[in-house]
């Protein structure tokens, strides 16, 4: 590897974490602003959002920039391209994020429900498997990265549950009918994110080991 590439690779890693930072907080901040119904919270990560955005567009033309400029291969090639699409990942779970905090205004303007344990429990987990799959990035760590794609399975069954739980709800009070649509939507939101965490963890993978790893893949 040339000195200017690997000057370019750390830059782009800096970017990279930095951006990891601000998404892991919003998710973080957006879990808490839908439990606790607060809006001035919902605010806030509503506002990051857009500099969340930024950072992708930023960290993606760097990306292109460096394969332009430097033409790396092998493994080199292999971070850059997998890190380009982390940044397209880490922007979409921003967004979710965002969406989840605009739930979370709905749902202070409403009625209260007592939302489910559940739903506190998958944003745990979708949370650490965030943490987690940033970490497998930052360490190059595959073992890690594999741990985040079996963990996807738990968030999968707490939206199920969930959705039991609702359906229950508004079968016994349809009065509270719109609160609880809420909570079902921000369930699926959290689904997501665990989704596009395991997405991170496959990247990882392929960047590593240059193995494709989604469709059915066997951490095994």
């Amino acid at each position: 590897m040339s000195l200017h590439l690997h000057r370019e690779m750390e830059k782009l890693n800096r970017t990279a974490l930095e951006m990891c930072a601000w998404v892991e907080q919003n998710v973080r901040d957006a879990a808490q602003a839908f439990l606790e119904r607060d809006i001035d919270l919902s605010g806030k990560v509503i506002e990051a959002d857009a500099y969340i955005d930024k950072m992708e567009v930023e960290l993606s033309e760097s990306c292109l920039k460096t394969l332009a400029l430097y033409q790396p291969v092998a493994g080199d090639l292999r971070f850059i391209f997998s890190l380009s699409k982390i940044a397209g990942i880490l922007e979409r779970i921003g967004d979710l994020a965002e969406n989840l905090a605009n739930k979370g205004k709905s749902l202070a303007r409403m009625e209260p429900v007592a939302i489910p344990q559940e739903l506190a429990d998958m944003a745990d987990h979708a949370r650490v498997m965030l943490r987690d799959s940033i970490d497998s990035f930052v360490d190059r760590d595959t073992v890690k990265a594999k741990r985040v794609l079996k963990a996807d399975a738990a968030v999968n069954r707490g939206k199920r549950r969930i959705r039991k739980i609702g359906e229950a709800a508004i079968m016994e009070t349809p009065s509270l009918c719109s609160q609880w649509l809420v909570v079902i939507s921000a369930s699926r939101n959290i689904e997501r994110m665990a989704d596009m965490a395991a997405n991170v963890a496959a990247e990882v993978i392929y960047s590593v080991d240059g193995k494709m790893v989604r469709h059915g893949f066997d951490c095994e």
